[in-house]
Parts: structure tokens; C-alpha cells; sequence
């Protein structure tokens, strides 16, 4: 049986590779990058990283031709958490990115908990962003409360734990983590590209202890979301969300939709708050393209 100390060693490396620091005029950020194309800025939600672009973007930034960027967010694995704490620093972290890597333009693309930082991105700089995806985000106040599954996955030995039961019991696993997710598993379970999914989980999250400034910064700053000024977004957006999501109601996804001047919703069923775990994810990674391209012409 795997240490916990060598689950860690070994969680941290794989968290890190393949990434790079980029210097930026607001300091050194770590970003990972996938696929050549129209530039696509990922906004990763919590607890994250720069890992998720190519653990969970990579099919499609490459078979739809586009260049998926993710820096981690301050305060998750290498980008410290004095880059900025607040949303509106994280917006001014995007740019900063795009500026270092000589990007003029890009779609922002936020996901979970990456909602308001991609938000707050797309009403300061319009003339940077040509278009923005919210991919089951975070959209209004949440002000909540963690489980005591969350409190697992926001500790090492927790999460080192879940690792092990999922080594002994794959199946009682994939039922849990699909219930806290608001996957359907018993509609999925036959389904081995939305297991397979299922199964890495952990690996967007491991360890904690170096995406947990980043988390805990998160859930500070959305408990005191008043108004995140929605009706101010002045480009192209691209709502993704599901009404079986048990992360986030979908109420985020319904003010968003309202609120944002011409904003379209796309709903989906049974992939909780993973959409690349849904049935319909070549639909959605379709229209996301198809969205992105469109925001380029």
C-alpha cells in the first residue's frame, strides 16, 4: 500500500507536469497549454490548477482547433496566492497572461468555481475578450457550506483515503462520487467514457495541500458576493449547466442566462457538474467550438 507521503510526492509531480512560469507585470504565474488554434483562456475552478487544461480540455481545444490556456489561479499549486486574491485581481492576472505570451485577444472560458474571476475578466476588458463560456459556474452569492465529502477532499489524508477505497471498491467509489457530484450514475455506469472520467477525479484535486490557499480564498470571497453585475457583460456568452448539479444550484446558471443581454443557456442532463461527463458532451464540445469560432469572426 502507497504512503501517504509518497501519494503526495506523487500527486504533486503529476499535478506540475508539463506546466511552465511565465514572468507577468504582476508576477510569476504558472500556466499549462494544449491544442494551437484560436486562444481560449481557462479559468479552472476549486480546489484546481493549471492541470485541469489538459486533463479535461485537451479532446476538445485539439479536435476543435483552439489553444487552450490555464494559469493556476493564485493560491493553487505554483502561482502564489499574492497575485490576487480578489476576483477582479484574477481578471487583471488573465491579461497579464495574455500580455506575456503576446495574446491580443481570447474567449474566456470559466469553469465552477472559476465563474466569477472569468466574469469579473469579461467586464473589464471587452476589448480583450472576444467571448465568454460559463461551464457550470458559479454566477451569484454561494454562500456554501462544505461536507463533510468536501471536507475529505480539502485534506490529504482524505483525499489519500478516497484513493484507497477506490482501489478497493472502483464501483462504491464511482456510486459516491457521482451522488456528490449530481452525476447519474446508474444512467452512466455503462458508460466507460463518463467513468473514465469518474475514475480521475481525484487527480483535478490532489493534493490539497497545494491547491488549498486557492479554495479556501474562493469560498471567502463568494460568501460575499452581492451583485456580480451581470447585466454588464457586453460580449458573446455561452452558458453550459445542469439542473442534476449538486455543487451549484441551478440558479446560477438562470441568472446568468437573464440577466447577461443575449446570452444563450444550454442545458444538459445526467452530467451533474461535469460536463464532459454527460452523454451529450460532443454536443456541448460542438457548440462550444462552434461559439468560439464565432466569437473570432
Amino acid at each position: 500500500m502507497e504512503s501517504l507521503k509518497h501519494w503526495k510526492q506523487r500527486m504533486a509531480e503529476e499535478a506540475n507536469a508539463g506546466s511552465k512560469i511565465i514572468s507577468t507585470t504582476l508576477g510569476e504565474v504558472q500556466y499549462t497549454e494544449v491544442g494551437d488554434g484560436l486562444p481560449v483562456i481557462h479559468s479552472h475552478g476549486s480546489p484546481s490548477g493549471c492541470d485541469a487544461g489538459p486533463r479535461a480540455f485537451s479532446n476538445l481545444a485539439q479536435r476543435g482547433g483552439l489553444r487552450w490556456i490555464t494559469p493556476s489561479r493564485p493560491g493553487f499549486l505554483k502561482t502564489p496566492l499574492s497575485v490576487g486574491k480578489s476576483s477582479e485581481q484574477q481578471a487583471d492576472m488573465f491579461v497579464a497572461v495574455m500580455d506575456a505570451l503576446g495574446i491580443e485577444k481570447a474567449v474566456m472560458h470559466g469553469w465552477s468555481g472559476g465563474g466569477p474571476p472569468s466574469i469579473e475578466a469579461a467586464k473589464k476588458y471587452p476589448d480583450r475578450f472576444v467571448g465568454l463560456i460559463l461551464y457550470s459556474c458559479v454566477a451569484h452569492h454561494w454562500g456554501h457550506k462544505v461536507t463533510w465529502f468536501e471536507k475529505m477532499i480539502l485534506s490529504n489524508p482524505g483525499e489519500w483515503m478516497f484513493t484507497l477505497v477506490q482501489k478497493m471498491s472502483p464501483e462504491a467509489f464511482r456510486k459516491k462520487t457521482c451522488e456528490e457530484m449530481g452525476l447519474d450514475y446508474d444512467y452512466l455506469k455503462g458508460l466507460p467514457k463518463s467513468m473514465d472520467f469518474v475514475d480521475q477525479l481525484f487527480s483535478f484535486m490532489s493534493p490539497a495541500s497545494l491547491r488549498n490557499p486557492g479554495s479556501f480564498n474562493d469560498i471567502d470571497n463568494y460568501r460575499q458576493i452581492v451583485d456580480l453585475q451581470l447585466e454588464k457583460i457586453s460580449i458573446p456568452t455561452l452558458i453550459t449547466f445542469s439542473h442534476s448539479d449538486n455543487q451549484l444550484p441551478f440558479s446560477n446558471a438562470q441568472e446568468a442566462a437573464d440577466k447577461i443581454p443575449n446570452a444563450r443557456l444550454i442545458n444538459f442532463e445526467y452530467g451533474g457538474h461535469f460536463p464532459m461527463a454527460d452523454p451529450r458532451s460532443d454536443y456541448l464540445n460542438e457548440e462550444i467550438v462552434k461559439f468560439t469560432q464565432k466569437c473570432y469572426e
